[in-house]
């Protein structure tokens, strides 16, 4: 039997949702800023929280980890959409720990890359790897 669980890599969980803000205000700021219209300035607001999105999307890997009973699995799938592993990233021992998992992000490091995983698969990430089932 196999446990399957979702993390995420690159900048942290929590800065995400700063990088679509900082977008809204700074471009409605500068465009207010500028002499341009109310209209104007909420479009580039918007625009620009679209643009903070795309950013933070591409400063974000998400990985597909696979717990069996021979090892552990690192997966990579697409920044932009998809949940189709692309490549592996790494092939673990048995044995390997994926970490003391606790709060909504838990951080933990796997294969070299510091990882954050969502309270929604810390159920699955407990069960020691060789003592599945």
């Amino acid at each position: 039997m196999e446990r399957v669980l979702l993390a995420q890599g690159g900048i942290n969980p929590w800065a995400q949702g700063g990088f679509p803000l900082v977008g809204l205000i700074g471009v409605r700021a500068v465009a207010i800023a500028a002499g341009a219209s109310s209209v104007v300035g909420a479009l580039g607001g918007v625009l620009g929280a679209l643009a903070g999105a795309v950013i933070a999307a591409a400063l974000t890997t998400r990985r597909v980890l696979i717990a069996t009973d021979r090892g552990v699995v690192v997966l990579e799938y697409g920044r932009f959409g998809g949940a189709k592993p692309t490549k592996v990233v790494a092939r673990l021992p048995q044995g390997t720990a994926i970490g003391s998992l606790s709060g909504t992000w838990a951080q933990t490091e796997l294969a070299g890359e510091r990882l954050w995983v969502h309270k929604k698969w810390h159920g699955d990430a407990a069960v020691p790897v060789g003592r599945l089932g």
